[in-house]
């Protein structure tokens, strides 16, 4: 909930900190809002905007864009712990400090609100005290049902599973360990549990629920369907973010992504071997996941999308778009593959392709790009490869000096793979989304409470 204008001032030059007791108010400027109060507003949208999605360049062209809306210069430093914002000149200058960014989360809805908030403040209809207030109903606002999310990400785990050539026993299996692992993420998040521990106990249960169904199918390899319900737990916008900030300059926010990444990928490795060993089922390093003909490629990429859209809370009148970017990226990928080309430049094309796509659409609809993006190209991020490297690594500390040089060749190769082609769809999506079209020019923000 927002603080109260008198909560935000403080004395020039000294350091406001959520929380902390009013001081003396200084004077608005001649274009409306005062500095502590463009300050206030600034690090409020920037902290909903790193933690729901956006890559850290957007979002400090966002907090700047909000000062100079105020009639105030904004200098925005973001950090992986947390957001500091100064504004205003001379005497009236004002700092605030954020409060600790938790852990990054997806929510396009949110990230939406924000913009349809600033487009009105750009066109004069919103003033200081209606943005606060759209930012608050921006927090609060609540998601898809979760009866609809599980199925959606069940459906998502069952195409990821159809995409990586599983047969359909393994397709039923990964669709039940998508409706437990989101019943499960979504009470872990609600109980506060530390995200690591939660991801690696989310993994355990649904890789154990799918490799018990799959023994229903005698003959049948659990490897596909252990994948696939890890997949769904990979960290694919942060991983991505992670790029973007990287090439965009931003390094301290995109090491802190990619190894928060990186950890959790290891995190959901470790827990599929753990589940593998409790079952008994093998799980090679080796055993690379197959491929689709193109048409059945292109439907169950647009089914892997529903998912994600709806665990990111994409509305649901935009769903189809986010499916239309997924058949575009993925479906691109494949037809290049079958004609001969790099899985690498396929990657970035199909990213390419996928964020072109949704640019056009954001101009149509008016909201940001990666409200179709994001769950248009997860389905292409490296998951099955950073799982094998990850059971690779742990295979390594086990074996120890009699580990054979064919399973470290192979460990090295998927890490490398993972990490190529992770920063090929990142880059995929920077040059498409540097295509988007602009917003409006700005113009001011009026008076707080006029």
């Amino acid at each position: 909930m927002s603080q109260t204008v008198a909560d935000l001032v403080t004395r020039p030059g000294t350091v406001s900190v959520p929380g902390a007791g009013p001081g003396p108010t200084s004077a608005p400027s001649e274009a409306g809002a005062s500095p502590d109060l463009a300050a206030h507003l600034a690090l409020r949208v920037g902290r909903l905007l790193l933690v729901n999605g956006a890559d850290t360049r957007s979002a400090l062209a966002r907090m700047e864009e909000v000062g100079a809306l105020a009639g105030h210069r904004v200098r925005a430093l973001a950090l992986p712990e947390g957001v500091i914002v100064t504004a205003g000149d001379g005497p009236a200058e004002r700092t605030r400090l954020g409060r600790t960014i938790p852990a990054l989360g997806v929510d396009m809805a949110r990230l939406g609100a924000v913009e349809g908030a600033l487009d009105e403040v750009r066109a004069g209809t919103l003033d200081a005290t209606g943005l606060d207030a759209r930012l608050d109903a921006a927090e609060r606002a609540q998601g898809h049902p979760g009866w609809l999310v599980a199925a959606g990400v069940g459906v998502t785990a069952a195409a990821l599973a159809r995409l990586f050539g599983a047969d359909w026993p393994v397709v039923a299996a990964a669709f039940a360990a998508g409706l437990v692992s989101t019943v499960l993420r979504r009470r872990f998040a609600a109980g506060g549990l530390n995200p690591f521990a939660a991801t690696l106990a989310t993994a355990l249960v649904s890789g154990l629920v799918a490799v018990l169904l799959i023994r229903l199918a005698p003959g049948t390899s659990a490897v596909l369907g252990l994948t696939a319900a890890g997949m769904i737990l990979v960290p694919g916008v942060p991983l991505v973010n992670g790029v973007r900030d990287l090439v965009t300059g931003h390094v301290g926010t995109a090491v802190a992504r990619l190894a928060t990444g990186a950890a959790t990928v290891l995190a959901i490795g470790f827990a599929l071997v753990l589940a593998a060993g409790l079952t008994g089922a093998a799980l090679p390093v080796g055993e690379a996941p197959g491929r689709l003909p193109v048409w059945q490629d292109l439907v169950f990429s647009a089914a892997a999308a529903i998912g994600y859209a709806l665990l990111f809370n994409v509305p649901a009148r935009l769903v189809p778009i986010c499916m239309a970017c997924s058949m575009a990226s993925h479906g691109l990928r494949t037809a290049l593959a079958e004609s001969g080309v790099d899985l690498l430049a396929g990657s970035a094309l199909g990213a390419l392709a996928a964020g072109v796509v949704a640019g056009l659409a954001a101009t149509r609809c008016r909201v940001p790009a990666v409200t179709f993006a994001f769950p248009g190209i997860v389905a292409m991020i490296p998951g099955s490869y950073g799982f094998r490297a990850a059971i690779g690594g742990l295979h390594l500390m086990t074996e120890g000096a009699g580990t054979s040089a064919a399973l470290v060749a192979e460990t090295v190769s998927l890490s490398l793979t993972t990490a190529a082609m992770t920063v090929a769809i990142g880059i995929g999506l920077v040059v498409a989304l540097a295509l988007v079209p602009g917003r409006p020019a700005s113009s001011h923000l009026p008076p707080h409470g006029a």
